[in-house]
């Protein structure tokens, strides 16, 4: 247990590091989107969906930016020649570069999910206040409009008061995506089984 420690506490320190910006990051567009007086009104029709996906997309950003570091082979020769002062504790970790970068896909994947899913939530509660009849707070402000002719919404981006069109983008998005799943799982299970035999 000590050698390991000694071994792979600057990893431990880098990977702790690496997830606490990205939870930093999370939490802090989050607060933002859902406490700023800028986005009250949005917040009204949308409710908590709209800070999620803004905070993902930040993650997102971050992640995408970081990706391509860990496999740039120039960069990675430089640092370690930089290094050469290091301890070999230090220049180790450089080895462990697609292990980062894996790591790294696996964090921009989460963020995706969480991302494309807040937007569908967004597009359900546009969609639900444009339609509403109550009299509500986000069934008012859905209404408010730049043009009376046009009918262009201020806050609220469709535009439709059937329920029929956001059925259509959403049932397209899931049977699309459930396609590609469903064939990439299917293809893994058939090469699979063919390099078993």
């Amino acid at each position: 247990m000590g050698n390991w420690v000694v071994n792979h506490w600057f990893s431990v320190l880098f990977l702790a590091v690496w997830l606490g910006l990205n939870v930093f990051l999370f939490v802090d567009a989050f607060l933002k989107y859902e406490k700023a007086d800028k986005y009250y009104y949005t917040r009204k029709i949308l409710g908590s969906t709209l800070a999620c996906a803004r905070a993902s997309a930040l993650c997102l950003n971050f992640n995408s930016m970081l990706i391509l570091l860990p496999v740039c082979r120039n960069l990675l020769s430089f640092v370690r020649g930089t290094c050469s002062f290091c301890s070999r504790t230090l220049r180790k970790q450089l080895d462990h570069n697609l292990t980062f970068h894996k790591l790294v896909a696996y964090m921009i994947c989460l963020h995706t999910a969480i991302h494309i899913i807040a937007h569908l939530f967004n597009f359900d509660y546009y969609s639900r206040s444009r339609q509403a009849t109550d009299g509500s707070l986000a069934s008012i402000l859905s209404s408010l409009s730049h043009d009376e002719k046009k009918g262009d919404s201020w806050l609220n981006p469709i535009h439709y008061q059937e329920p029929l069109p956001h059925i259509t983008p959403t049932v397209y998005i899931f049977t699309v995506t459930f396609h590609m799943v469903l064939s990439s799982v299917n293809s893994n299970l058939f090469l699979f089984l063919l390099v078993k035999k």
